[in-house]
């Protein structure tokens, strides 16, 4: 019988193995997922492409730092492509003070509306393509998925428009320049080679020379990571087999994990069966008189026995013996008991109540008297 069932748990603990194996080999197979415009994502919706394209070319950099660790230095060219909304403010002022600086934030933005003090209206599109003209009258055949338009301000120089409205313009703050772009989608591996995107992108690199160019990745980056994207799947296939396998262990050992059963032969031994078995009788019978003057009894049994007070005193007259070797009961709930116990003793009959009631009272006066 015992080979027989450490066969099963063996079985058991084979099959668990296998079915996890499996499973974790199954999931390893599957494409991983990238989020959007990431400069790493080869997928479709990613800008891996216009990224190494622009690392060959320009030795381009990724940035993953705060904006408040942007070098000052003259020149320099920082790609945005859709940024997460910058709602702090300190960290959009680290932004501007690198503009000012001399330097220059090239943005593509689905909706720019909330950055860099842009405003933005909306329009209505009949494709996903339309005609762009350059500020020097070049036209252009574009993908185009944003129905957002900029709002240019006095001084901005708009560079691209299509018949809704400016679809890049050019800004000047303090010594530098803030170039912001409505459509993002022409950077992503997907559309970059589609009609004149890269045309276009291109373009507006060129508008100026650069001493350095920086990818912008602060703002892609997660602010916190789970246990799966920190720990390795090997590692975690491993630990939670470990766990299995425990628990298995401590079945296949006999563990239960729930309330302890005592044997009653153990309980038994030190417990007085016939007392419980007393004051259930007095209890189902409804005997509370005859409980109550037994209680009483007892107490005068060991007051004797205790402090040497006499069995023929009445319960009135053990007042000033009993103030003065009591710590726990107040002299007026002594008064009480001692000036009211008598009569109640004396009663042909009670109620369940009042039993409970002086029952107590009783027994406090007991425990005085034990551990006194």
């Amino acid at each position: 019988m015992q080979k027989s069932n450490k066969k099963t748990w063996v079985g058991l603990a084979v099959l668990l193995i296998i079915f996890v194996t499996v499973s974790v080999v199954l999931n390893t197979n599957k494409p991983k997922d990238y989020p959007p415009f990431l400069s790493t994502s080869p997928s479709p919706s990613g800008v891996k492409g216009f990224y190494t394209y622009m690392e060959e070319e320009n030795g381009t950099q990724l940035f993953k730092h705060e904006p408040s660790l942007l070098q000052k230095e003259e020149g320099k060219l920082l790609l945005m492509v859709e940024p997460a909304l910058v709602t702090e403010q300190a960290i959009m002022e680290d932004y501007i003070e690198f503009v000012e600086a001399g330097n220059t934030i090239l943005i593509f933005k689905r909706n720019l509306e909330g950055m860099f003090d842009i405003s933005t209206d909306f329009g209505v599109m009949d494709s996903e393509t339309t005609t762009l003209k350059s500020d020097d009258g070049t036209k252009f055949n574009v993908t185009m998925f944003s129905q957002v338009r900029l709002i240019p301000e006095d001084g901005d120089q708009v560079l691209l428009q299509d018949d809704l409205g400016a679809i890049a313009i050019k800004r000047e703050i303090g010594d530098g320049h803030l170039i912001a772009v409505n459509s993002p989608d022409w950077l992503v591996n997907q559309y970059i080679l589609e009609e004149d995107n890269l045309d276009v992108v291109l373009g507006l690199l060129e508008e100026e020379s650069w001493n350095g160019v920086l990818f912008d990745e602060y703002t892609h980056q997660s602010k916190g990571n789970g246990v799966i994207e920190v720990y390795p799947m090997w590692l975690l296939v491993a630990g939670l087999q470990l766990i299995l396998l425990t628990l298995l262990w401590l079945l296949y050992k006999g563990k239960r994990f729930g309330p302890i059963q005592i044997p009653r032969e153990d309980y038994v031994r030190f417990s007085d069966e016939r007392i419980t078995a007393l004051a259930t009788w007095y209890q189902k019978g409804k005997a509370y008189q005859e409980s109550l003057n037994n209680q009483a009894e007892y107490l005068r049994l060991i007051l004797r026995e205790k402090w040497g007070i006499s069995h023929q005193k009445e319960w009135k007259d053990l007042k000033e013996l009993l103030i003065t070797k009591v710590n726990e009961m107040t002299s007026e709930d002594l008064s009480t008991l001692l000036d009211e116990i008598e009569s109640v003793l004396k009663k042909q009959q009670i109620t369940k109540q009042e039993y409970l009631l002086w029952s107590k009272r009783l027994d406090r006066l007991r425990k005085e008297v034990e551990e006194g």
